[in-house]
């Protein structure tokens, strides 16, 4: 699943339950993802290529603001995950 579907789903799972407020910020990044999905995706461009790297810029920028708003991508998840293993195995408590 890429990142613009998981967000989607995050997102769609957030406004159920949110404040006016955060309803607020939510709706500016569902803006950013609509904007987002005019733009050809950044695996579908040439390797190398400028187009690719400006993709992928905007594609991380939006994850960031996503993860500013609570999101958690699933790598940032088996990121945890792997550091509270590594210190398991060392006997600590991360």
């Amino acid at each position: 699943m890429s990142a613009e579907k998981e967000i989607r789903a995050w997102l769609a799972e957030e406004l159920g339950h949110a404040g006016a407020w955060r309803k607020a910020q939510l709706a500016k990044l569902a803006e950013h993802l609509q904007h987002a999905g005019t733009h050809p995706h950044a695996d579908s461009l040439p390797v190398g290529s400028f187009q690719r790297q400006l993709a992928k810029r905007h594609e991380r920028k939006l994850i960031h603001e996503a993860m500013r708003l609570g999101f958690e991508p699933p790598e940032e998840q088996l990121k945890e995950l792997g550091l509270h293993l590594a210190g398991q195995s060392l006997g600590l408590s991360l």
